[in-house]
């Protein structure tokens, strides 16, 4: 077998099925997102279930940030389609907004992978874990201490919910009854900003190999993600 010489791989440098990951997410949600815009502003005879499933997609792709951003502008009254009959500033620059986000989700995306890439050898026996994880008493490995960055990242990127979910329980008063009153009806808003927090935790915990066998650490990662969730729900809801 002929060993290559040369330049070492760049660190910096995203794998091959990473880099195609980002150009593929990049130009679905581009379209997407030009898609919704030309929907909602000009008349193309598709029906209106069309026109918000297509703008759920872009909300989708561009978790999860855009919930709390959808939600905000939701709550201003401003979150439907633009209205009919050309491109108008607001509308630009509210789509504009989720190509925003779509770009910091790769940009963390690149981020992740670079900072967790590591080679692992192939495992022969079945069930044997890879001899590079380290792994020390009851199956944690080495890699536990990325949970130092990953854990305080979910919870950075789910302050916009629980920010969204703090008005949406009972209305900019709280559930006291104080100021303007107690508002009801968007408690579905906040419910749902909670569970994508919930979601977010438990990816966080669960993306990095840091316990194995991996059923154990999905278990960790759906409680801790339930727990988080909880725990938003009640320090919004007051």
């Amino acid at each position: 077998m002929i060993m290559r010489t040369g330049s070492r791989p760049d660190k910096r440098t995203l794998p091959r099925w990473a880099r195609i990951a980002v150009v593929v997410y990049l130009a679905v949600t581009v379209a997407a997102v030009g898609a919704s815009l030309v929907t909602g502003s000009f008349e193309t005879g598709l029906d209106a279930v069309f026109r918000e499933r297509l703008g759920l997609a872009v909300v989708v792709l561009t978790l999860p940030v855009s919930a709390a951003y959808f939600a905000v502008v939701f709550l201003l009254d401003t979150s439907g389609p633009p209205p009919q009959g050309g491109l108008r500033p607001t509308a630009v620059l509210f789509y504009l907004g989720f190509l925003a986000l779509a770009v910091v989700n790769a940009a963390l995306f690149r981020w992740t992978i670079l900072r967790i890439r590591k080679p692992v050898p192939a495992v022969g026996t079945p069930g044997a874990l890879p001899q590079d994880l380290g792994v020390s008493i009851h199956g944690v490995t080495r890699y536990v201490r990325h949970l130092r960055w990953t854990v305080p990242l979910a919870v950075l990127l789910s302050l916009p919910q629980w920010f969204v979910a703090g008005f949406a329980w009972c209305g900019i008063s709280g559930c006291s009854g104080g100021g303007f009153g107690v508002y009801t009806g968007a408690e579905w808003l906040a419910v749902t900003m909670t569970v994508v927090n919930g979601f977010i935790f438990a990816v966080a915990v669960f993306a990095v190999r840091w316990l194995y066998p991996t059923g154990r650490r999905a278990l960790i990662a759906l409680a801790a993600g339930a727990l988080f969730g909880l725990l938003g729900a009640a320090v919004t809801h007051g």
